[in-house]
């Protein structure tokens, strides 16, 4: 008995054709080259999966990073926010909860009644003295009206904004030099660890002025610190000093010295 297939049938047509193609050829799936097989995709995921866990923990990190308190000796402590928006849980847990602190708000960006009213419940949460802020002219406007409002002491070059309540002598560029440089991840203690250079001019040198012929002896005039030097090959190797954040430093030496 002969089994007859409709000729509209694949198996039916693969007969007509006198049966020169293998039948089963027809029913092999036929992959289209302008779309990737479904295996393709499980292969490439399995093979970048690794790497965006890697980079996923590299983000979180750096996150974290960025909103952790780091020791500056002496019960003080530093917290470098560079965005409300992803501070807002450091501003509302580890500010008010961390003694003597350092805010540095010099380069802070965003904007929103959240992030804001986070900062003001943060200043508003600390007693009067126990918190330095930081600002330069960078301070976004919004946040500086926040600050200026605070009980926080604020430390600053001249042009920062709000008017800092304590003017460090230094330029807007030496700021930002070293401000780049701690971002950039130059340890803190590097930053604050030069020394503050003084003209000396004491008892010893007027009496020699005196003797050479110069009763009307005068201390040299000062140099303007706003005015960069020319720095020496072994200056150029070495970290630039973030002044601001030494005079917080050493701001917070005195009032523990003075019981404050």
């Amino acid at each position: 008995m002969k089994l007859l297939l409709p000729a509209n049938s694949i198996r039916g047509q693969a007969v007509a054709l006198g049966g020169t193609r293998p039948p089963d050829a027809f029913f092999q799936p036929q992959l289209n080259p302008t779309r990737p097989a479904a295996g393709f995709h499980r292969m490439t995921l399995r093979v970048l999966q690794p790497a965006l866990c890697v980079l996923l923990l590299a983000l979180a990190s750096a996150s974290a990073a960025a909103t952790e308190l780091t020791s500056l000796g002496d019960g003080l402590a530093y917290l470098n926010i560079q965005s409300l928006a992803n501070s807002e849980k450091a501003l509302r847990t580890a500010v008010p909860g961390a003694g003597a602190l350092v805010l540095d708000l010099r380069h802070v960006v965003g904007s929103g009644n959240e992030p804001l009213d986070a900062l003001r419940f943060a200043l508003a949460s600390r007693p009067r003295g126990a918190l330095l802020v930081l600002v330069s002219p960078a301070t976004p406007r919004g946040i500086a009206d926040v600050v200026a409002g605070g009980p926080a002491l604020t430390l600053g070059v001249a042009e920062a904004r709000p008017r800092p309540a304590v003017v460090v002598l230094t330029s807007v560029a030496a700021d930002q030099r070293a401000y780049d440089a701690l971002v950039a991840g130059t340890p803190v203690a590097d930053l604050i660890s030069g020394t503050i250079e003084k003209g000396r001019f004491d008892e010893a040198t007027l009496v020699q002025e005196f003797k050479n012929g110069n009763p009307d002896a005068a201390p040299p005039p000062t140099p303007d610190p706003t005015v960069a030097k020319p720095a020496s090959s072994q200056e150029k190797d070495l970290p630039p000093v973030d002044r601001v954040l030494q005079r917080a430093v050493h701001l917070h030496h005195a009032l523990v010295a003075l019981h404050r």
